[in-house]
């Protein structure tokens, strides 16, 4: 393999600034100049390229991905037969270094050979149904460039190029985005039941993980940590605390039962594969000259699963959704998602029962502690945008440094405020009721 020559000053040997807010620089260091070039002549299948420089930069900020490490690499090259230099960007996914507290729990998920089996052999041909059998040729993922099992990582196409964007994570979702939403995800689970019926036994392997499942509690320490934190901020809010303080205290020992429970498999429910993490940054958005939303794509596929579309309905409400339509707009949100399933899991001939709209309703109700999942544990880290760092092993450690994030997150202002609709909102449905 030849060798490429770098600026002595390269981002990778780097501390990212603090005044961006950005985590420390968790750039693996295989991520060679000399494995990009090698990765880049088998996609472009030209063994002419020849790497004329490589930048490394972090893609991520504080608080938008806390179970991968993404890093968005420059490169310029050259190829015999054009004799010109090329410039172009991806994308590389990777698992947290081994010294991450983060990087054991997410293995015992399986969540990295999960994603790689995705993108290799189930979103291609979820891909084609979706072109092919309900004709919608809009962009359904990012293509791949390279799986490298043995480091565990996946570089992608920067979408980013073709106008692609991930919407504010803090702004977040307004009725025409979650609208465009909808419809690509009863598309996606569409095409996902039919995949299973025509390859019987595709999912049966790795799928059956997503936060709650039968086979790992490795989430516990940190759902348990986040309620506690949670807790300790309703001393600053009264009327809260004596309404709800108790029920909250009480659900830190039931959260995962709880949790189990609300995604295990009922016969006569309509299953899918589901995303199993759709909040706002695993969605980018491309838009019209006028900045209308013209095309979603789902990203990061890690805690994909065999399991009821309703999971992904709650967690996308609960921590996607601006909060004046997340709480008033669901019984329409539920409807027009069903009718676009309905239509695609015909358009699919699939031959499996598809439920009426009521019984859907029902599934979606037996599913509804994953609204509070949601809502109470991880949507108030989705928001964080104090100082601290955020990262889950901040989360899951007791030390001075962890507890000031933990209480940082659920003692700022707009999380105070937040819970003081969501709160109520659950308990009302009887979740932090004992279950």
């Amino acid at each position: 393999m030849k060798k490429t020559q770098l600026p002595k000053a390269h981002p990778m040997d780097s501390i990212m600034s603090q005044e961006n807010n950005i985590r420390p620089n968790l750039t693996p260091a295989w991520l060679t100049p000399d494995y990009v070039e090698e990765k880049l002549c088998l996609y472009f299948k030209d063994d002419s390229l020849n790497l004329e420089n490589l930048d490394i930069k972090p893609a991520l900020g504080n608080g938008e991905n806390y179970a991968s490490v993404m890093t968005r690499i420059n490169v310029e090259y050259t190829m015999k037969n054009t004799n010109r230099k090329e410039s172009t960007r991806f994308l590389v996914k990777t698992t947290f270094a081994d010294r991450d507290p983060a990087a054991k729990v997410l293995m015992d998920y399986g969540v990295y050979t999960r994603e790689m089996d995705m993108y290799e052999q189930i979103l291609p041909k979820l891909a084609d149904l979706v072109r092919n059998e309900l004709g919608d040729s809009r962009k359904l993922f990012a293509c791949t460039v390279n799986v490298d099992r043995k480091r565990d990582s996946i570089m992608f196409e920067d979408l980013s190029l073709d106008r692609y964007r991930v919407a504010d994570r803090l702004k977040k979702l307004d009725l025409e985005h979650t609208y465009l939403v909808l419809e690509k995800l009863a598309n996606f689970h569409a095409a996902g039941a039919a995949l299973a019926e025509r390859q019987q036994g595709i999912f049966a392997k790795n799928f059956d993980r997503g936060f709650f499942n039968q086979h790992t509690r490795g989430y516990e320490p940190i759902m348990r940590n986040l309620l506690m934190a949670l807790s300790r901020s309703l001393e600053l809010e009264p009327v809260l605390r004596e309404r709800y303080q108790a029920k909250i205290d009480r659900l830190v020992d039931n959260v995962m039962d709880y949790g189990e429970r609300s995604t295990s498999i009922v016969p006569g429910d309509f299953v899918t594969l589901a995303h199993g993490d759709l909040w706002t940054t695993n969605v980018m958005f491309q838009y019209d000259d006028e900045g209308h939303p013209t095309n979603a794509i789902f990203i990061d596929f890690q805690f994909s699963a065999w399991n009821s579309p309703a999971i992904d309905l709650h967690y996308f409400f609960s921590t996607a959704l601006q909060e004046n339509i997340r709480l008033k707009n669901q019984p329409e949100f539920i409807q027009f998602y069903y009718y676009r399933l309905k239509d695609a899991l015909k358009a699919v001939n699939y031959s499996g029962q598809v439920p009426s709209l009521f019984a859907f309703h029902q599934q979606f109700r037996n599913r509804a502690f994953y609204a509070a999942f949601a809502s109470l544990i991880f949507e108030p880290s989705m928001s964080y945008n104090g100082k601290e760092e955020a990262s889950m092993e901040q989360i899951m450690s007791s030390s001075e440094k962890g507890m000031r994030f933990k209480d940082d997150l659920y003692q700022s202002e707009e999380i105070r405020k937040k819970m003081h609709f969501t709160l109520p909102f659950l308990d009302q449905l009887g979740l932090l009721d004992i279950m």
